[in-house]
């Protein structure tokens, strides 16, 4: 008994160690050791790391104003990398250079400073900023582009809410006006962008009236047009009314309303504007051209305040045309 018991001993023990270097070979064969392990999870790490750093800065939306064919001044928000010097990056955005001229290719805008324009800044007390530009800013072709510059510029920058009025410098000098006669001696705050320029006898009041464009075919632009009008008359319906209006006095922009059509008025309840018009506006069957035109009577009627959607009607049915409640957008134009 005790020799059979001494050799199952030796039979056992030969087998455990024949399984030990069984599994140290499976070890070293197997993809999954432990050194093999490690290289596994530091390409792991090294391929997280370079899909974090391929992910977007921090950014924000900024309203930048651009030119256009027509000569109109057109507010783009457009969303630019968070930088310490936003407003620089955003007049950057302003000149006229390869990138920036591709970028705005498909909106058909184009930059408002001269190629070449160099650009430094300074935020003062009061909501003032001071802008100092190289001489290039003194290349412009014309007295309407260099006033359109200026509004450009000075909009674009006092969209930021701690920038109220804009000091315009060349060569770190303050000067009485530009080449064709702007006048930029003094801080210059925003007003008037693309005014009709038009006569009111007595007191008057501004109104901002939404007419569009898409010269590219690939995007519709929306643009401000500053109209006068006598400050008692200042209300919804005039809005509309005017923008019906001045469709024929404003070239180059487009508004889609039959000829004939009819205000029959506006009702404001619980912030949405119900627009009455005429049968006129069944002429309408493009479902891009009737987008386009309660865009434009939203943006027109959204500096009254209280307004939050619009619903065209027609002769009092809402069934005939747009029969849903089309929200008034944030932003004129977002790119």
């Amino acid at each position: 008994m005790k020799k059979r018991t001494i050799v199952v001993l030796f039979l056992i023990i030969g087998l455990l160690l024949s399984g030990c270097t069984i599994f140290q070979n499976r070890q070293e064969k197997n993809p999954l050791s432990q050194d093999q392990k490690n290289t596994t999870e530091d390409e792991k790490k090294d391929k997280e790391k370079e899909i974090t750093n391929t992910q977007p800065e921090e950014t924000r939306k900024v309203t930048l104003y651009y030119k256009d064919s027509g000569g109109y001044i057109v507010p783009v928000v457009r969303t630019m990398p968070k930088v310490e010097s936003i407003a620089k990056s955003a007049l950057l955005a302003l000149v006229d250079n390869a990138e920036n001229r591709k970028d705005l290719k498909a909106l058909g805008l184009q930059p408002v400073l001269p190629a070449n324009t160099q650009i430094e800044l300074a935020i003062k007390e009061d909501g003032l900023i001071r802008v100092n530009f190289s001489k290039e800013i003194l290349n412009v072709e014309s007295k309407v582009e260099e006033q359109n510059m200026v509004k450009a510029i000075v909009y674009s920058l006092t969209e930021f809410e701690n920038i109220d009025k804009v000091q315009l410098l060349v060569d770190n000098k303050i000067r009485e006006t530009l080449t064709y006669g702007t006048e930029i001696r003094e801080p210059i705050t925003r007003g008037n962008i693309n005014s009709m320029n038009n006569t009111i006898e007595g007191e008057q009041a501004k109104l901002t009236l939404y007419m569009y464009n898409h010269p590219t075919d690939q995007y519709t632009y929306f643009v401000p047009i500053t109209k006068n009008i006598p400050a008692s008359a200042k209300n919804v319906e005039t809005a509309i009314q005017e923008l019906i209006e001045t469709k024929g006095e404003i070239a180059d922009l487009q508004l889609d309303i039959p000829e004939g059509t009819k205000l029959y008025g506006v009702d404001v309840e619980s912030g949405i504007a119900y627009v009455h018009f005429s049968e006129h506006l069944l002429q309408i069957t493009d479902k891009g051209k009737l987008s386009n035109l309660t865009k434009a009577i939203g943006l027109t009627l959204k500096e009254f305040g209280g307004i939050d959607g619009v619903n065209l009607v027609i002769d009092g049915e809402n069934n005939n045309i747009n029969s849903e409640t089309v929200a008034v957008p944030t932003f004129a134009n977002t790119y």
